[in-house]
């Protein structure tokens, strides 16, 4: 159990060692379970992440964009599943509403829904037909600016989280390789 144990901590310990860490937009690495709002890239196309009820939702469940620049979104705690102090690029991990809306369930995670016209939103959890599988930050062409994907379990491929407004007007984020949300992430000055 002793070499198991060792024989991980040293994968994960040169993994880590190896891999770019995720920067904040201070250039600081992103903590594993840290708070942080995660924001476009570039100003002027819209605000940060947060939520909306979207469809025939009563409850705030989907994940959005969120359209005034002036908006931060809402926290979202990035974690790993993994005992390490900082995220790495291209690792396993799970994005995870701070203060969600009381209707919602808890931990109010973010998962990939496929919608009846083939769609896969990213929604919170309490969805039968999500896909199982993980989300990862890639690096994008410029440090410090970050692509999400999402890796489903039966699938070989990761596809990009994109951008997809519906006829209301709401910033759907989705998967969509052609058209990836690049994006930034802010620490939280709280978290609730």
């Amino acid at each position: 159990m002793k070499t198991t144990f060792l024989a991980l901590f040293l994968v994960f310990a040169f993994a880590s060692a190896k891999a770019d860490f995720v920067v904040d937009t201070e250039g600081n690495p992103v903590r594993n379970g840290g708070s942080y709002y995660i924001l476009p890239a570039l100003w002027g196309h819209g605000g940060g992440v947060g939520l909306a009820a979207t469809g025939n939702e009563s409850c705030p469940l989907t994940v959005v964009q969120k359209s005034s620049e002036l908006s931060n979104g809402l926290p979202t705690r990035l974690a790993s599943p993994y005992r390490i102090a900082y995220l790495p690029t291209n690792f396993i991990m799970e994005f995870t509403v701070v203060a969600p809306p009381k209707c919602a369930d808890t931990p109010a995670k973010w998962t990939i829904v496929r919608g009846e016209d083939e769609t896969k939103e990213v929604k919170l959890l309490g969805y039968e037909n999500t896909l199982r599988g993980w989300f990862k930050i890639q690096t994008s062409t410029v440090r410090g600016i970050y692509k999400m994907v999402f890796c489903p379990t039966d699938e070989d491929s990761c596809g990009a989280v994109g951008i997809s407004k519906d006829g209301k007007g709401h910033r759907r984020l989705v998967i969509d390789d052609d058209a990836p949300f690049h994006v930034v992430f802010r620490g939280a000055e709280s978290s609730a």
